[in-house]
């Protein structure tokens, strides 16, 4: 997950000087519209307004890409590194629970566990990750002499109990996942534009070297 972060990092704060650097302006001016035209201010307007449904009718393919990117960043790494053993089961447990949510957004004919409010899906990946780790304290401790982190121990509960709460009284809706993409959206289409800039070449300096020995032969 930290070289996926840095390669991203790269490609918005350090952009490579190239002849195209006209495609950061024009994906920069796309981002920043497409943002505004998905933000939830749009869903009062009248029906000449084509997009005003596109962010609700995006949240579902929102928060399937943020769950394929958790398992494939994270989760999926989790079980290639784990042992045989209760800890690797539990973690395949959590991974195929999560896929099963991530394709019911994706495709609503397919909806074994049919959870599509954002908060309440937050709610369970913090839970699951949460038992998951207590479970790994649990038969860490008894299998190692050295004791478990207390500090990532009272986190795994924290994470428990915040899932728990998250997954019974949700206290952000699908809404707010639509403003924080639009925003965040407007945000990087600032930031490309500007990158624009960055990645236009410098201009090659002009020989003078002709002109001089012209000059100096008059």
């Amino acid at each position: 997950m930290k070289k996926f972060i840095d390669k991203i990092c790269d490609i918005l704060f350090r952009p490579k000087k190239t002849s195209l650097f006209w495609l950061y302006f024009v994906c920069g001016v796309l981002l920043v519209l497409l943002g505004i035209m998905l933000m939830p201010v749009w869903s009062g307007a009248p029906s000449w307004v084509f997009w005003r449904t596109w962010g609700y009718n995006c949240v579902d393919l929102i928060i399937c890409a943020c769950i394929v990117l958790y398992l494939g960043l994270f989760l999926f790494k989790k079980i290639k590194s784990r042992s045989n053993g209760v800890i690797k089961v539990l973690t395949i447990i959590e991974f195929v629970i999560m896929a099963l949510i991530a394709l019911g957004c994706l495709l609503s004919q397919f909806e074994v566990i049919n959870i599509k409010e954002a908060c309440k899906i937050l709610g369970l990946a913090l839970w699951c990750r949460g038992v998951v780790e207590i479970f790994r304290a649990y038969y860490h401790q008894r299998g190692n002499n050295y004791r478990y982190p207390v500090w990532w121990l009272a986190v795994s509960i924290f994470f428990v109990t915040a899932g728990t709460w998250m997954f019974v009284k949700p206290f952000f809706t699908n809404t707010t996942i639509v403003w924080i993409f639009s925003i965040l959206m407007i945000v990087v289409g600032i930031i490309v534009f500007v990158d624009g800039f960055l990645a236009k070449p410098a201009a090659k300096a002009k020989k003078t070297s002709s002109k001089s020995t012209k000059n100096n032969k008059e």
